[in-house]
């Protein structure tokens, strides 16, 4: 019964279809990277678990097959065997450069400084807590939605939404005074409604810009200087200029609010109260007073958008560890308030910093003689490391290479000659000589193998000539 489970596993009934698998796969990847792109399939495929299973099992096969023949007393024999070893070391070292190799782009221009940072594929998530750790993890985002791992650290990492949209308001109980209003704008002429907010803190909400016009939320602490600004543009202690037409909330010293406002119609001041009208003078634009909080906080929170041609802000969800969901917005850092403690949290491009930076110093264009065909483009870097600096010339199908780090020219912009994308790619040397390694060893088998007898009676000969020289006659 063993016996015939290691003939099996050994046999070429199980090599053909594996290899027929894997051949169908690895065309399909190839189709499907150029609908995809490349770190879908190594994601997906190339180092997914069941590729990985069946690469794993083709090794198998190929070396039970091996032993199967022990002992390799022939030359077939002593061949096949090393043509096998020879595939199972070149897998083991695909393997190794498929999981281990480092591969990002790097953009440069002309008219900008040396780079060091490269944009690996797939993006990151940093998680920071109270503490001061920083735990840092790539993740991935299948087409479906759904996030690769699915948990880090205290995070659940729930869903991927390419388009989401930050809507922002204020809300009650902040640690200091903070005024804040809600105004509602409406222009029935125009069919237009705008709901917008207005607020102390922070610095850019104390006023927002409406075309030529602008809205702003101003707070004094006197009498006096409360006066002065509900005065008309007319008098001459007007502090401020009012020139243009605006619409000014004005905090009182009591709490108590008030507006001015004005247009080319004239100047508008007076108290407003929550639900209140001011009609500006802007075509006919009506300004209503929603929501007055008297010690607001901001808050953020994200909304995806399912429409598909809405271009918005790619976003993670992510859950707390009492449950609470946040929508991470890409690129920027968000604090994720738990019942225990907060979590900082930032989701955006997955980046390296290199050992050294490359500038660009010049991009040429080579044409085709006669016409304005492009024929090559060329990329000349300076790499800088300390005080060390070197130049290399990178184009299509040429790379250059420095301590290990291979760097090809990826793309350009026909638009903009001032800029080129690199390719940076490091693989690790001893998975390189594996590889080196196993191919040597395939042709080595496949020589001995086929060419074994031909080349042991070519031998074989030479050394009888070396023995016997000719003219000589061998005793007998």
């Amino acid at each position: 019964m063993h016996r015939k489970v290691d003939q099996f596993i050994g046999s070429i009934q199980l090599a053909i279809p594996l290899l027929s698998i894997i051949g169908v796969v690895l065309i399909g990847a190839t189709f499907l990277e150029t609908q995809v792109g490349s770190e879908t399939v190594q994601q997906e495929i190339y180092k997914s678990p069941w590729f990985g299973s069946l690469m794993f099992l083709l090794a198998v096969n190929l070396g039970v097959s091996a032993l199967n023949r022990y002992p390799w007393r022939s030359l077939r024999k002593m061949g096949f065997a090393l043509t096998h070893l020879g595939l199972i070391v070149l897998i083991a070292g695909s393997a190794a450069v498929i999981h281990l190799s480092v591969e990002g782009m790097l953009l440069l221009r002309t008219d900008s400084g040396p780079n060091q940072i490269i944009r690996l594929g797939g993006d990151r998530l940093e998680v920071a807590t109270p503490d001061g750790n920083v735990d840092r993890k790539n993740i991935f985002v299948k087409a479906n939605g759904t996030v690769r791992p699915r948990k880090f650290g205290s995070l659940a990492l729930l869903r991927y939404s390419e388009n989401s949209i930050e809507s922002v308001s204020f809300t009650s109980r902040g640690p200091v005074r903070n005024p804040a209003l809600e105004l509602s704008l409406k222009s029935a002429r125009m069919g237009q409604s705008l709901d917008l907010w207005l607020a102390a803190a922070p610095v850019g909400y104390e006023k927002q810009s409406l075309g030529p016009a602008s809205l702003e939320l101003m707070v004094v602490d006197s009498e006096a200087e409360l006066l002065a600004l509900l005065e008309p543009p007319s008098s001459n202690s007007r502090p401020l200029d009012q020139s243009q037409d605006y619409f000014r909330a004005i905090v009182g010293p009591e709490g108590k609010l008030f507006y001015t406002a004005n247009s080319s119609t004239g100047f508008l001041s007076g108290g407003l109260e929550i639900g209140s009208t001011v009609s500006p003078g802007w075509a006919d634009f009506q300004i209503t007073l929603s929501k007055y909080i008297e010690d607001a906080q901001l808050h953020r929170q994200v909304v995806p958008v399912d429409n598909p041609g809405f271009e918005g802000v790619p976003a993670l969800l992510v859950q707390g560890p009492d449950g609470t969901t946040q929508w991470l917005p890409w690129g920027q850092g968000t604090t994720i308030a738990t019942d225990a403690r907060q979590i900082y949290a930032a989701f955006g491009p997955a980046l390296l910093d290199l050992p050294f930076a490359i500038a660009l110093e010049d991009f040429i264009i080579e044409r085709n003689e006669g016409s304005d065909a492009v024929a090559m483009w060329t990329s000349k870097i300076r790499i800088i490391e300390g005080d060390r600096s070197i130049s290399k010339d990178v184009w299509m199908n040429h790379p250059a290479r420095y301590h290990g780090w291979k760097i090809s020219q990826a793309s350009w912009n026909p638009g903009d000659l001032q800029q080129s994308t690199l390719q940076v790619k490091r693989e690790p040397l001893w998975a390189d000589i594996i590889i080196w390694s196993g191919s040597l060893l395939v042709i080595s088998g496949i020589t001995v193998m086929f060419y074994g007898r031909a080349i042991a009676k070519i031998m074989q000969e030479l050394v009888r000539f070396a023995v016997t020289p000719p003219g000589v006659q061998t005793p007998g």
